[in-house]
């Protein structure tokens, strides 16, 4: 989450969150700092953990998240994800976050579409963009 918007960042209902971030993603960096391309510094973040608890905090969620493994199809990939669901949400708007431990700046069974030395290892375990689908695909329009 960018550094200069948590302060104005107050939405009037509950928003459900879903994250999908790479522990070691050379261009968004897991604790935080600036977002790096190249050698170029572009804007400024916070960390994972801590957009997290601001969403699970704005949200008023339970703080103990209920906590998973995916199943790992590819041992030989370097990468596990780890799911943590945080429920009990005010409107039942549901911060969830999936840890690529390993991953990088990738598409969680895409491609790896430039090599890992530019933007990390990609996880083949957890199908992001139906992950993502059936997150929203929840609630209702």
């Amino acid at each position: 989450m960018p550094d200069n918007l948590v302060a104005d960042c107050t939405p009037a209902v509950p928003v459900p969150v879903i994250m999908i971030n790479g522990t070691d993603d050379p261009l968004v960096p897991w604790e935080g700092g600036y977002v790096h391309v190249y050698r170029k510094k572009l804007g400024k973040i916070i960390s994972v953990r801590q957009t997290i608890d601001f969403w699970v905090n704005r949200n008023g969620c339970s703080p103990d998240p209920i906590r998973s493994t995916i199943h790992d199809n590819e041992p030989g990939d370097g990468t596990s994800v780890h799911k943590q669901a945080y429920e009990q949400c005010i409107n039942d708007a549901d911060v969830v976050l999936y840890e690529v431990r390993g991953g990088g700046h990738t598409w969680p069974g895409g491609y790896q579409y430039l090599p890992e030395l530019f933007i990390g290892k990609t996880n083949y375990d957890l199908d992001a963009t139906k992950a993502i689908w059936d997150f929203f695909n929840a609630y209702p329009q």
